[in-house]
């Protein structure tokens, strides 16, 4: 009788498995970004885990090395830019920045001592062309041009140019032609070299004026008489109410650019500057620029008029009118 064979079934060892972007990058020796592109662009063999968290997926070694294969005899491995290979820190989940080499290194350190170098040279020329120009010891500030389209608000323009005659002529150190010689120069076809020498003076400046409702513009620039070189420009935007403290500033920038020295008085008597009234201010300017016009009694009247104006509107003008 023959003894009973008992075939023993054979137990399938489970297939190892990918669990991860991460696990998936290593095992093919790129990084999770090139994979998850193949996946998307390209079939790779990536399998989503049922029921679990967005972004979960894992991937069988074999059906990953049959589609490099078939990937390789298609001749797509290639056409692929090579990535960079993973280094162990990778590997461990730790990403190492890429090795520069010598030659990157010595390349973008004589560039920045090239950088250095030019900077250095421009400060130098910059130093030296300023050393040679003549020291700027007078001035003179031509009629601002009044650019409003109203031949009205002429008076703005010219009460300005006097404020800020009057501001730096308190300057010690530093010569300014008076309104009355300046007021010749209004919208003349002179050069600034021939008026410079004109008047005998280092630098010129030459600016305009604009009101529009109750903000006023005005825009100035310093010139040396010898080579017509602007050498500072500034626009100054203000409401009119704070119109004295705009000449101020702009007395201020004067004095610094032409590099004169400024004591304590000087300098208060520059700064010196409040809000006014926006109407007692026109009302002021416009008795002034009557007065200026020299047209004899009707003139005086009507400067009398306009400054009673104003004191009616504002009494602690004083103070303003001799500031």
């Amino acid at each position: 009788m023959a003894e009973p064979s008992f075939e023993i079934a054979s137990v399938e060892k489970p297939a190892r498995r990918l669990d991860s972007w991460k696990e998936i990058a290593v095992y093919l020796n790129r990084d999770v970004t090139t994979v998850q592109r193949w996946e998307k662009r390209e079939g790779m063999p990536v399998h989503r885990h049922v029921h679990e968290k967005r972004g979960s997926v894992y991937a069988l070694p074999e059906e990953l090395d049959a589609w490099v294969e078939s990937r390789r005899l298609r001749g797509d491995e290639s056409e692929e830019k090579p990535e960079p290979e993973m280094t162990p820190s990778a590997r461990s989940g730790q990403f190492a920045p890429p090795a520069r080499s010598p030659r990157l290194w010595f390349a973008l350190a004589a560039v920045v001592c090239l950088c250095l170098t030019a900077a250095a040279w421009l400060a130098f020329r910059h130093r030296a062309a300023d050393a040679s120009q003549p020291k700027i010891r007078s001035l003179a500030v031509l009629p601002l041009r009044n650019l409003s389209g109203n031949p009205s608000q002429e008076y703005l323009a010219d009460g300005i140019t006097e404020a800020l005659i009057g501001r730096l002529a308190n300057i010690h150190n530093l010569r300014v032609v008076s309104h009355t010689s300046v007021m010749r120069f209004n919208n003349t076809q002179l050069s600034i070299p021939e008026i410079a020498r004109t008047l005998g003076v280092d630098a010129v400046v030459e600016g305009s004026v604009i009101k529009e409702g109750d903000r006023i513009r005005v825009t100035a620039q310093l010139i040396r008489g010898a080579t017509d070189e602007h050498f500072w420009s500034e626009t100054y935007d203000r409401e009119m109410r704070d119109v004295l403290t705009l000449q101020s500033e702009l007395a201020q920038s004067i004095a610094e650019k032409v590099e004169v020295s400024v004591d304590g008085e000087e300098h208060q008597r520059l700064a010196a500057a409040r809000p006014v009234a926006p109407e007692v201010y026109e009302s002021y300017l416009k008795g002034r620029f009557a007065l200026g016009q020299g047209n004899g009694r009707a003139g005086i009247e009507e400067s009398i008029g306009d400054f009673q104006e104003a004191i009616r509107k504002d009494s602690t003008l004083r103070p303003l009118t001799s500031a």
